[in-house]
């Protein structure tokens, strides 16, 4: 009989073994997790998923520190700026009523005090002089004159001298101003004079016209604008 042979042991390739999904460092397979795994609630990282199904803690870096210490100092300057002006505000609205009332009792208060200082209206009258170069304000003088007469508080009587010059004549503006001078319903009693310079060519040449009229103790200048 012909000896048993051993079976043959047939060779094979080694199986392809696929390799298991290896994790990035700090990255985590759900967002719970993740959200999990930050420090203090988020303060120090945020959760950025990673595009394969991954859900990564990120760390803030530099740059976002930077702009946080920036918008928190932005923060801080304009919180004292509120409260500076806010202190501003509340001390002087203080001040004035501990001085008593507003702006225009003090004024009266400070005409009736010059009037009895100075022993009567006169030396506390005051003239307001408004030099003009007629033809490059003449859409703005009278509103000029009217604001003064009626909304400036003076210590006592008040004239307004207005000087102009002109290199040619303007007959209509001439004409009103010439009927405002006229008016005698400006209130207080106030006056408006309205002198032409003939020879001038300057502010500085309607002032010195302007001085030599004035027969008041006080002097203030207005532009005509």
């Amino acid at each position: 009989p012909s000896a048993s042979r051993a079976p043959r042991v047939g060779w094979r390739w080694p199986m392809a073994v696929e390799p298991m999904a290896l994790r990035a460092p700090g990255c985590f397979g759900s967002r719970a997790a993740a959200l999990g795994a930050r420090r203090l609630d988020g303060w120090f990282a945020w959760v950025e998923p990673d595009g394969a199904g991954q859900y990564c803690v990120k760390q803030y870096g530099v740059f976002h520190w930077f702009f946080a210490l920036l918008l928190v100092a932005m923060a801080v300057m304009a919180l004292i700026t509120t409260f500076s002006v806010a202190f501003i505000f509340i001390r002087r609205r203080l001040k004035r009523c501990a001085r008593g009332g507003s702006n225009e009792a003090k004024a009266r208060r400070m005409q009736q005090r010059h009037a009895e200082e100075a022993g009567g209206d006169r030396a506390a009258a005051v003239t307001a002089v408004i030099p003009c170069y007629l033809p490059n304000e003449q859409d703005i003088i009278e509103e000029t004159i009217t604001w003064i007469m009626r909304r400036v508080e003076s210590p006592g009587p008040l004239e307004v001298l207005l000087v102009y010059n002109t290199p040619h004549d303007l007959p209509a503006v001439e004409a009103r101003l010439r009927d405002l001078a006229a008016d005698e319903a400006w209130p207080q009693g106030r006056r408006l004079r309205v002198m032409r310079v003939m020879d001038s060519r300057s502010k500085a040449a309607n002032l010195n016209a302007a001085l030599q009229a004035v027969k008041d103790p006080h002097v203030v200048i207005y532009d005509a604008d």
